[in-house]
C-alpha cells in the first residue's frame, strides 16, 4: 500500500518536469528564431552598403528578447558582439564578446574579440586574443589580420 502512495507524487512530478521541458524548449526556438531574425536583417544591411535607421536599436531589442528566453545561448551575446562592431561602437563589443567566452569559450569568439580590441586600438590585448584563437584553432591563423601579426 505505501508503494502505491509513493506512486502518485512521482509521477505528479515527472509530468511537471516534462511540461517545464516543453516550455524550455519553446523558449529556446522562439530565442533562435529572433537570433535568425537579428543575423538576416544585418547581413542584409552589410550586403546593401547601409543600415536602415533604427536597425541597431530593433536588433538590440530582439537580442534582449532572445537572452530572457534562453540565457545560457551563446549566439546571444555573439550576435550583440557582432552588432556591435559593425554599427561602430568597439567597447560595447568587446564586453558582448567577452561574455559569449565567459558562457562558451569558442575559438571564433576569440577571433571577433581581437578584432574588436583592434579596432578600439587595444592592439596587445587583440594580440593575445588572436593568439588564443589561433590556439584553440590553428586554421583561423589566415583570418587574423596583418596589423596583429
Amino acid at each position: 500500500m505505501k508503494g502505491r502512495i509513493l506512486v502518485w507524487p512521482l509521477a505528479v512530478l515527472l509530468v511537471l518536469a516534462l511540461v517545464g521541458q516543453t516550455v524550455r524548449r519553446d523558449d529556446r526556438l522562439t530565442a533562435g528564431r529572433l537570433l535568425a531574425h537579428v543575423e538576416g536583417l544585418t547581413m542584409a544591411a552589410v550586403r546593401q552598403g547601409s543600415a536602415p535607421r533604427g536597425l541597431l536599436g530593433a536588433n538590440l531589442d530582439a537580442l534582449k528578447q532572445a537572452a530572457a528566453l534562453d540565457p545560457l545561448e551563446v549566439g546571444v551575446p555573439i550576435a550583440r558582439g557582432s552588432q556591435y562592431l559593425i554599427f561602430g561602437d568597439p567597447d560595447l563589443a568587446i564586453e558582448s564578446y567577452q561574455a559569449a567566452a565567459a558562457l562558451e569559450p569558442r575559438p571564433e569568439i576569440y577571433l571577433n574579440l581581437g578584432r574588436a580590441q583592434l579596432s578600439a586600438r587595444r592592439v596587445d590585448e587583440a594580440r593575445r586574443s588572436f593568439a588564443l584563437a589561433v590556439r584553440l584553432d590553428p586554421r583561423l591563423a589566415s583570418a587574423v589580420p596583418l596589423e596583429a601579426r
